[in-house]
């Protein structure tokens, strides 16, 4: 199915491209306004934030392997906010989600809230700083269906804002379409595509357990996958990737599996035999 074609308007109050930003797509009522933790009071002086909204903490954290995002909802985004840069050290980033015409209720945000959770643990780029999602919040159907339509624009505007926590590494509309590539050796296997934001690794591939001797710089790494439960241990040599994983080259990739240093345009290669550089980068560099 065709995507839509939108226009959306960043617009940057100090001139200032890494500074504050102001998202919307033109003809919806949803802003987002993203800026760095160092410009909060900059922030606090606009009229967005006197607003009631949801908004989004992104940073990292030593021990979790994805960047990680804290959601939340508030009546008074400038006290909340305040409250989080006292309390919470892993945050350099927020983006607040208001409506241009004032129009959210506490009713729309707890429902966005929930959703926003729900739906960042589905698609699993982001650690969630949260607890469990809760249960899901009871709106009358019309209610429903605005929230909704205010979630998608606010999925979109995060996304081209850079952080795009609501996208799972592989769209269902892609899943059947996409070209699938394999990478083997001892005690690996795995199975990734090429996407927009770097290289998947899918759920179910086999991990060595063991890094060569050669690649013993990857045991840090390795353990940290299993103690963020994102590799499960299956047998003495053998690990399980319990969910998808978005790497950001096809080395790094193919570096999963094999529990080494790897060329990933060489090692992932397809169902006919063809290698990741044969079907991506040959035809570009015989031009």
């Amino acid at each position: 199915m065709a995507v839509d074609a939108k226009t959306i308007q960043i617009y940057l109050p100090d001139g200032e491209p890494r500074g504050l930003r102001i998202a919307e797509i033109t003809t919806r009522l949803v802003q987002a306004i993203q800026l760095p933790r160092t410009k909060l009071e900059r922030f606090f002086n606009r009229q967005e934030s006197q607003q009631i909204g949801l908004y989004f903490l992104f940073g990292d954290r030593e021990d979790s392997i994805k960047p990680l995002v804290y959601i939340g909802q508030t009546e008074d985004l400038v006290a909340r906010l305040k409250n989080h840069h006292a309390n919470k050290e892993f945050w350099r980033s927020t983006v607040a989600i208001v409506s241009r015409t004032q129009s959210f209720t506490q009713a729309h945000l707890r429902y966005l809230e929930w959703l926003s959770i729900r739906s960042t643990i589905d698609a699993g780029r982001y650690a969630l700083d949260n607890g469990n999602e809760g249960g899901k919040p009871y709106v009358p159907e019309p209610m429903e269906a605005d929230v909704l339509d205010a979630f998608e624009t606010a999925g979109i505007l995060l996304t081209t804002l850079g952080f795009p926590v609501f996208d799972p590494p592989v769209r269902q509309s892609d899943a059947k379409v996409i070209k699938h590539f394999y990478c083997k050796g001892p005690h690996g296997d795995g199975k990734g595509a090429l996407v927009e934001d770097g290289f998947v690794v899918f759920a179910n591939s086999l991990v060595r357990r063991h890094p060569v001797p050669s690649a013993k710089q990857f045991v840090p790494w390795l353990d940290k996958l299993r103690e963020s439960g994102v590799l499960l241990p299956i047998n003495d040599d053998q690990c399980r990737l319990t969910q998808d994983f978005v790497a950001n080259s096809p080395s790094y990739a193919a570096a999963l599996p094999l529990a080494r240093h790897a060329n990933g345009w060489q090692e992932w290669i397809d169902a006919e035999g063809n290698t990741l550089h044969d079907i991506y980068r040959a035809e570009t560099e015989g031009e």
